[in-house]
């Protein structure tokens, strides 16, 4: 068995924490290592895809091309409003593979997802890339249209990697001035900026005033704790400028490097990564496939561990359950350093991974 089997094939322990409330008549149980385990586990993953394949469709060339990702066997009901997730990529990550199996999930659990391509290459002006990704994004809206779908306009989530966290904050500043539905909620995972990529005035960031965001806009800043050049600062300074956000409904979570016996798994900038090589689609290529059926497992990757599962996975599931409910503001997200807010897993002998971290440079 390789190392990444071992990883996800996590071993359920019967042993539970208690959690003393202060008053000797009672106690607060916290969820089990058990429970905590099984419930955001690969096997749980996979039990919510409740499609068997994912329908691809696709609009423009180079920058302007987008993806949309659609649940497919059975095909979405055209009279059912849809959940949406705009997911913007990092810089060069015109090929959706990087996190094609984040895409996949989301599209086989019942969510539309909108993939703007953005840029060409490394030539494109970072300065340039969020006009691009509006205009994509507006082209998906058009497909929805000759595809019979109507968004659920209380199910959008914008979730944004590394450049594309800059870019799902500048649509959230001002959503109707670019045409395009309103987040309902914003994860930002390992969030970047043009310095990152860029020299000179290309560098000058791309980074809107974000405190011109709604106050109640609930949002997710999470990081690998590795991440020490991009994720790390850019999230630490954007969080800085969201302490007029609701303090319930922002979080900033990093996530530890850690390691069991030989195997390692560190929180670096690529670790958000999920690839998966079916959803390889070159930007030159148009000759992608239309349906991609599903798979019983994932794809073995050193990049699918469980800081995705336990950590990017279980924040947006969580974040979409929470918007789908309505009840987001009380969801573990958000909570104040919880055993289950901060679990990430356990390693295969049982013994639970680092917990996730919290920062908070609001507090007084």
């Amino acid at each position: 068995m390789t190392r990444m089997n071992q990883l996800l094939k996590v071993i359920m322990l019967s042993m539970s924490v208690d959690a003393c409330a202060g008053d000797t008549e009672y106690q607060i149980l916290e969820p089990s290592i058990t429970q905590m385990t099984a419930q955001f586990s690969p096997d749980a993953y996979k039990k919510q895809q409740v499609h068997a394949a994912v329908k691809v469709l696709a609009y423009g060339e180079g920058a302007q091309r987008v993806y949309v990702f659609l649940p497919e066997q059975p095909p979405l009901n055209d009279k059912t409003k849809v959940p949406v997730v705009f997911f913007h990529h990092g810089w060069q990550g015109m090929n959706p593979k990087n996190f094609g199996a984040m895409i996949d999930h989301l599209a086989r659990s019942g969510h539309v997802v909108v993939y703007p391509v953005y840029q060409e290459s490394s030539a494109t002006s970072p300065q340039v890339v969020t006009t691009n990704a509006v205009a994509a994004n507006l082209s998906a809206l058009k497909l929805f249209a000759e595809n019979g779908l109507e968004i659920d306009t209380n199910r959008v989530l914008y979730v944004g990697y590394s450049m594309g966290a800059a870019i799902s904050l500048n649509i959230a500043i001002q959503p109707d001035h670019w045409g395009l539905p309103a987040p309902k909620a914003l994860v930002l995972i390992a969030p970047g900026d043009a310095h990152h990529v860029a020299t000179g005035m290309e560098a000058k960031s791309i980074i809107g005033d974000v405190q011109k965001l709604p106050p109640s806009l609930p949002m997710v800043l999470i990081t690998g704790a590795a991440d020490t050049t991009i994720g790390v600062p850019t999230a630490r300074k954007i969080m800085s400028q969201l302490c007029g956000v609701n303090s319930d409904q922002r979080v900033l979570m990093l996530l530890p490097s850690d390691q069991y016996g030989e195997a390692t798994v560190r929180s670096a900038h690529g670790s958000p990564g999920a690839p998966d090589s079916r959803y390889d689609f070159a930007l030159s290529d148009s000759q992608f496939p239309r349906i991609i059926r599903g798979r019983a497992g994932f794809e073995a990757s050193s990049s699918l561990n469980q800081l995705d599962f336990y950590g990017f996975w279980k924040v947006l599931s969580l974040v979409d359950q929470g918007v789908a409910s309505d009840s987001l503001s009380s969801s573990i997200v958000f909570a104040k350093g919880t055993t289950e807010q901060l679990f990430l897993g356990v390693w295969p002998n049982g013994a639970p991974f680092k917990p996730i971290q919290l920062e908070n440079p609001c507090q007084p």
